[in-house]
């Protein structure tokens, strides 16, 4: 019922007066008052909705959704391949990424190298799309964590999506992408940090 009536907004079924009255959901969807403002709550946490006494529910605009979060990226991959979306889920994770790649290869540990270096031996056994997929995410996750700032340890959602986004478009080339991370790899283990940066690029696609 959240991931209906979320998508359904995103769709642009409601405008800021038009979300339906509790009795309305109550009626259509057969679920108690209970689980249905469980349900409002979620959307507003998300910031899908704004909920005001004698008011009820109004839609909020979508500079007020919480597009980082994890469901809210997952709902809008499967709403289907709009490109503008999948343009800025490429420029979300260039921007911080590739700041990651850059502060990983000077604070970066001997564990953050070890793991690095794991996802590479793993990834060059050949592992199916999806398992290629994971293990590209966690390289990146590592590079994120190794930069030692907080929001970047944050960007689990992010990059899953982006990932699952290009799989789908056919956006990249899972060899070009591979020798991409293991010259990210040896530059953040050299240090360099431009490098390290750049080779971040590639890996993103």
């Amino acid at each position: 019922m959240l991931r209906v009536l979320a998508l359904e907004i995103m769709d642009g079924v409601y405008d800021v007066t038009g979300f339906p009255s509790e009795t309305a959901l109550l009626h259509r969807f057969q679920v108690s008052r209970s689980f249905l403002r469980e349900v409002i709550r979620g959307l507003t946490a998300k910031g899908f909705l704004s909920v005001k006494t004698r008011v009820g529910a109004t839609v909020r605009r979508a500079e007020h959704w919480s597009h980082f979060d994890r469901d809210v990226l997952r709902w809008r991959l499967g709403a289907g391949g709009d490109p503008v979306f999948g343009e800025d889920l490429r420029a979300m994770c260039l921007g911080l990424e590739c700041e990651a790649a850059r502060r990983a290869a000077k604070r970066r540990s001997v564990d953050d190298l070890e793991t690095l270096q794991q996802c590479l031996n793993d990834l060059a056994a050949e592992p199916s799309d999806a398992g290629a997929r994971a293990l590209q995410r966690a390289f990146r996750l590592t590079i994120c964590a190794a930069s030692d700032r907080p929001v970047m340890r944050s960007l689990s959602g992010l990059i899953e999506a982006q990932l699952l986004y290009d799989a789908r478009c056919g956006h990249g080339s899972a060899a070009a992408r591979a020798k991409a991370m293991r010259r990210a790899f040896a530059a953040i283990r050299d240090g360099d940090e431009a490098a390290a940066a750049a080779a971040m690029r590639d890996v993103i696609g």
